[in-house]
C-alpha cells in the first residue's frame, strides 16, 4: 500500500506548482474501494475519475449527460412553442360556416332534449293530480 502515499505526495507536489492548482481541483471519493479521486478541469469543466488499474494510476473521463439533456429539453421547448403558436392562431380565427352549423345543431339538440324533459315532468305532474 505504498502507492497511496506516493499518489498523495505527487498530488501535493503538483498542487503547489500553481499550474495544476489553477487548472484542476481534486476530490477524494470517500467510499471508493480501491481508493479513487475525481479530477475537475476548471477550464473545460471535464470530470475524470482517477484510480489505480493494474498497478498504474489512470484517469478516465466521466461522461457528461447534461448536453444530451439540454438538447432534449430545447427540442421539447421548440415543439411546445410551435404548438402554442398554432393554438393562438386558431383562437384569433373566427369560426367557419361548418363550425357554426355544428354549434347550432348541438344547441338545438340540447334545447329539444331539455324541452322534452320539461314536457315529461308536466305530464307526470298532471297525472298525479
Amino acid at each position: 500500500m505504498l502507492k497511496l502515499p506516493m499518489l498523495s505526495l505527487l498530488v501535493s507536489c503538483l498542487w503547489t506548482t500553481g499550474a495544476v492548482a489553477e487548472r484542476f481541483e481534486i476530490f477524494q471519493l470517500p467510499d471508493a474501494d480501491p481508493p479513487a479521486y475525481l479530477r475537475v478541469d476548471l477550464q473545460t469543466g471535464n470530470v475524470s475519475r482517477c484510480a489505480e488499474q493494474d498497478g498504474t494510476w489512470r484517469c478516465t473521463k466521466v461522461e457528461d449527460s447534461t448536453q444530451e439533456l439540454e438538447t432534449t429539453t430545447q427540442a421539447k421547448i421548440r415543439r411546445l412553442e410551435n404548438r402554442i403558436a398554432v393554438l393562438e392562431a386558431r383562437a384569433h380565427t373566427p369560426p367557419g360556416v361548418e363550425e357554426m352549423e355544428q354549434a347550432l345543431d348541438m344547441s338545438e339538440m340540447v334545447m329539444r332534449r331539455f324541452f322534452g324533459m320539461v314536457q315529461d315532468i308536466k305530464k307526470d305532474m298532471s297525472q298525479d293530480k
